[in-house]
């Protein structure tokens, strides 16, 4: 897994790229901006080719770190495969979900 993490307005943007499963999944629980409880993280999952449930618990499980889960995580470019997972647990509705990371850069600016 390649993971590339920017800025953007205090906002961190993390770009996952490759497979999140059981492997990887600890490598995105060990990032410094998806364990800060006050920092508002978006997750760009255009690049990720296949996720398992040890990489969506690994999503859900930043959440519950963040004093505010609807804003402390957003997800960005969910491609097909990905957003399959996401509809077939309803792990969607757990999340503010948007198309590009622009979109949801002006979400997490505004809440």
């Amino acid at each position: 897994m390649i993971i590339t993490e920017t800025s953007n307005d205090g906002i961190a943007i993390v770009a996952l790229e490759g497979t999140l499963d059981a492997l990887s999944a600890p490598e995105l629980r060990n990032i410094r901006s998806v364990t800060d409880p006050e920092k508002t993280v978006i997750l760009d999952l255009e690049k990720v080719d296949f996720i398992d449930s040890s990489g969506l618990g690994a999503i859900v499980g930043a959440t519950r770190v963040k004093l505010d889960p609807a804003r402390g995580v957003v997800l960005a470019c969910l491609n097909d495969r990905v957003r399959k997972v996401f509809e077939i647990t309803n792990a969607q509705k757990l999340f503010h979900i948007f198309d590009d990371t622009s979109a949801a850069v002006d979400f997490a600016a505004t809440r």
